[in-house]
């Protein structure tokens, strides 16, 4: 990049893992636990005497207003469209992780870098991502590879084949691994995701109460702490009134028709908005984004066990020493609850020709090889944002039995957090002795810098693959044919 190489020495390091989504980056070191996630955003502040632009984790620590915040998102639809947007948040991510200086320049010299891409992401953008790397932060080797190629590697024991579930930002993909390699023929795509999501909760807000269509990031703050999914979508069992049943069993027929009859019930949460006039709110983080002051409490932790699901879906809790102004703003959720993630159940709803999550998968797996199918069956992983929302686990897992043959079993699985789940399976891999099998996997996907400038590195003209021509040897990317090592 028209750039000399500094010449200081540095130590030799570990692996890194550098995990790209749409809404957050995940960073990790080989031989560190802790996963740093920062917001993969620009954020700017309205207009005021608090004026603010921030860049990735300083949205959630620095920023003194979060009303109206406006987002500058280097990823869109599944693409990098704002190349600039995501070198910043790269950076502050490697400063954060490394502690290295603002200048990243060379920041990777010396490291192996394992980086995700979006599913199916456009040759040229593959390029870019490979020019990044190699010529400004100079790693000394990559593979570039998507979420879910990583998750295998981060579950114990190791299944030969499974579907993972990727329920990210932009959309949710269902992808079958088989060998280690993803499937390409048999991924399938539903175009919903968690900006979707969010965008409809926030046009719900809008009609029915207060105006919240410039409050994204707020929403999407409180679509984490109140929402869940519905145990199924009507039952045909005899009826048995709801006080008699947990609230974990209650179909969305029922929780409709409890609404119809009763607007005032367990389920219904008030949630306090924000006041960024009072120093206090901004300051503390129980309040910053908000509250629950009455009903169901949110969930204190990233991934809710499936014992604490009753308390969470319909409980008469009320906030200790909890005093409203006048002043404050309070939100009643009640239906917006279970119907969010419902879309994603029946995209029809939507306006949307496509199939609901569990035959999305179902036709996933009919399009793999007839040998992996139970296998896939019985190992379905959720990945991603959307994935830790309470009830998922349980409703998949019911619809997907009436997808399945009689005689195989069905079994969903979640890690405790499933959006750092490609980070922890990337850390194996780096942690890997090489003449171990992850360890000779890992070396069969790898690109050296000096291999990727031998073959015309990031100069090829336009049209032609220089470097990255490696990349598509070695990486399992959809454009060309997986390695089944």
């Amino acid at each position: 990049m028209g750039r000399t190489s500094r010449t200081e020495t540095r130590t030799p390091s570990y692996g890194i893992v550098l995990d790209t989504g749409a809404a957050f980056v995940h960073v990790g070191l080989a031989y560190q636990p802790d996963v740093h996630t920062i917001p993969n955003a620009i954020a700017r502040t309205r207009p005021g005497v608090r004026r603010q632009v921030l860049v990735g984790d300083l949205i959630e620590s620095d920023c003194l207003d979060y009303g109206g915040l406006q987002l500058r998102l280097p990823m869109d639809r599944g693409m990098i469209v704002d190349w600039a947007a995501q070198k910043n948040v790269w950076d502050r991510a490697l400063v954060r992780a490394l502690g290295c200086a603002s200048d990243t320049f060379g920041a990777l010299r010396g490291r192996t870098v394992i980086v995700t891409e979006p599913y199916f992401l456009l040759p040229e953008q593959q390029k870019a991502f490979d020019a990044l790397l190699f010529d400004w932060y100079e790693a000394d080797a990559i593979w570039r590879a998507v979420p879910a190629q990583l998750v295998p590697w981060a579950l114990m024991p190791r299944s030969e084949a499974m579907l993972v579930v990727d329920l990210g930002h932009s959309y949710t993909h269902a992808v079958p691994i088989v060998h280690n390699a993803v499937q390409w023929d048999a991924v399938r795509r539903l175009d919903i995701g968690g900006r979707v999501l969010t965008h409809i909760l926030k046009t719900m807000f809008s009609y029915r109460q207060w105006n919240m269509m410039d409050e994204t990031y707020l929403t999407d703050k409180i679509k984490a702490a109140t929402c869940f999914v519905a145990a199924c979508e009507k039952t045909d069992e005899p009826a048995i009134p709801m006080a008699d049943r947990p609230p974990h069993t209650w179909s969305f027929a029922q929780l409709v028709d409890l609404f119809h009859t009763h607007k005032d019930n367990d389920v219904v949460q008030q949630y306090v908005l924000p006041d960024y006039a009072t120093p206090d709110d901004v300051a503390d983080p129980a309040t910053k984004y908000g509250y629950i002051v009455s009903g169901p409490p949110a969930p204190t932790v990233s991934v809710l066990p499936d014992e604490a699901l009753d308390d969470f879906i319909a409980s008469p809790w009320t906030k200790p020493s909890s005093k409203l102004r006048d002043e404050h703003q309070v939100l009643r959720l009640g239906q917006e609850r279970y119907q969010l993630f419902e879309y994603l159940f029946a995209p029809d709803r939507l306006g949307l020709d496509q199939a609901p999550l569990p035959e999305l998968i179902a036709d996933a797996i009919q399009h793999t090889d007839p040998s992996a199918r139970d296998m896939l069956w019985s190992n379905v992983v959720l990945i991603g944002g959307s994935a830790r929302v309470p009830g998922l686990v349980p409703r998949l897992q019911r619809e997907l039995r009436m997808w399945a043959p009689d005689d195989v079993p069905v079994a969903v699985h979640r890690v405790d957090d499933p959006m750092e789940t490609p980070v922890r399976g990337a850390q194996v891999l780096l942690q890997s002795p090489p003449t171990s099998d992850a360890g000779k996997f890992l070396s069969s996907h790898l690109v050296t810098r000096q291999a990727y400038q031998q073959r015309g590195g990031s100069q090829a003209p336009p049209g032609e693959r220089g470097g990255t021509a490696l990349g598509d040897e070695r990486f399992g990317s959809w454009t060309t044919s997986s390695p089944t090592s």
